[in-house]
């Protein structure tokens, strides 16, 4: 949802891999149908995995409640964890609420993304 967001609202300002350390085989129904009733289509296949040499290529990762060093190699670089619940089989509603959430902080990203370009 983070990386459809930022898409959404940053156009080609920035890009966003949307990676994990357990990639689903596609999309998530209920996550599905809920980017779509905000407008966003999510594609379609399967996730990529977050690798050492993928989060190594990154300027930021952003988590979604990835904080153990086990688990995510994310945490060579620079980290934000949002600690976001996987809307993985949680009902619509709660899916919405996640979806919601991950579009502010998005939202707020991109404007600390653009201020920080400015002063550079």
């Amino acid at each position: 949802m983070a990386a459809a967001f930022l898409e959404h609202v940053a156009g080609d300002r920035y890009e966003a891999v949307s990676a994990g350390t357990e990639p689903a085989g596609h999309a998530h129904p209920e996550v599905v149908a809920a980017m779509a009733e905000a407008g966003i289509e999510l594609p379609d296949g399967p996730g990529t995995l977050l690798t050492a040499a993928l989060a190594d290529s990154a300027e930021r990762i952003i988590g979604m409640g990835c904080a153990v060093a086990e688990a995510c190699p994310a945490l060579s670089v620079p980290l934000e964890d949002w600690g976001l619940p996987d809307p993985k089989g949680r009902p619509v509603e709660e899916v919405r609420v996640i979806r919601d959430t991950t579009q502010r902080l998005v939202e707020r990203l991109v404007a600390r993304l653009d201020t920080e370009a400015a002063v550079t």
